[in-house]
């Protein structure tokens, strides 16, 4: 079992914006590790939290979006930085409407990347100065790199499945995580 320090979760927010779903990505503030770099909402995991927990907290701190704004929630495959060896776990959730409040000490902005513009792009391989490799995407504007553009390449097929579901009405995970949605 990991420790504390080395597992951390992410939650990977999608919002319908116009009929397209999009996945919310942060711009890291200046003010703290990894300024400027796009993310997930998340971090590391407190005393006697969950991995869920963890996700749905940091997405509440960082964005201001409300846990009772999530609809549902589902497990992603689990990533490990290249530079440090951290397990990340990341769970997808939907976002029921466009409000946000953002931590402008942890967040400078929010992106909105539709799922239709991540079948134009193909990641790339980007060599570490020590040798390792990783992966980007490049989008007019900004970068996801490291460990982002991992989640997203390794979950993309999931996350399309996951939308293509809800959008039909079907049950999405049956792991009893979050359901929120109103009877």
């Amino acid at each position: 079992m990991e420790s504390l320090e080395s597992t951390t979760a992410v939650l990977v927010p999608v919002l319908r914006i116009c009929g397209d779903d999009h996945l919310i990505l942060t711009r890291r503030s200046r003010k703290i590790s990894h300024p400027g770099q796009m993310s997930f909402p998340g971090g590391h995991r407190e005393n006697g939290e969950t991995l869920l927990e963890c996700a749905v907290r940091e997405m509440e701190e960082e964005i201001g979006a409300s846990p009772s704004r999530i609809e549902e929630v589902c497990p992603l495959g689990v990533t490990t930085t290249v530079t440090s060896g951290k397990v990340i776990v990341p769970f997808i959730g939907f976002i029921d409407r466009p409000f946000f409040r953002l931590n402008r000490s942890e967040v400078e902005d929010l992106v909105f990347l539709s799922i239709p513009a991540l079948k134009y792009v193909s990641p790339e391989p980007i060599v570490m100065p020590s040798g390792k490799v990783t992966i980007r995407y490049r989008f007019p504007g900004f970068i996801v790199w490291g460990a982002t553009a991992r989640i997203i390449e390794s979950s993309l097929n999931r996350i399309v499945e996951l939308i293509d579901r809800r959008n039909r009405g079907m049950p999405l995970c049956n792991d009893g995580l979050i359901d929120n949605k109103k009877e």
